[in-house]
């Protein structure tokens, strides 16, 4: 486990026992919960702040994928198939970059 530093905050007494509860329900200490609480926070607000940005790439990756298919489709059987060859080729790297 990392090392864990001590910080001293004040919250009112409505929002400590909402943290009581949640620690209980648990079974973990007020400060675990606390901690738990904090980096989901966090980690929630880093997706909101990023949301364009993902969607966008994963817009990207979907459009790529769909264009290969239709590409492939449209030459299969004609007198290009080194064509749909290179398409399959990008689709296949975009598979192997995940």
């Amino acid at each position: 486990m990392t090392e864990l530093r001590s910080v001293t905050i004040k919250i009112d007494a409505a929002l400590f026992e909402q943290i009581k509860i949640i620690a209980d329900k648990q079974g973990k200490t007020i400060s675990g919960a606390m901690r738990d609480l904090i980096h989901r926070g966090l980690a929630e607000r880093v997706y909101e702040e990023n949301t364009d940005l993902i969607t966008a790439v994963i817009k990207d990756q979907v459009e790529r994928v769909f264009r290969s298919y239709a590409i492939s489709l449209t030459r299969r059987n004609t007198e290009c198939p080194e064509k749909a060859l290179d398409y399959m080729e990008e689709r296949i790297s975009l598979i192997r970059a995940k």
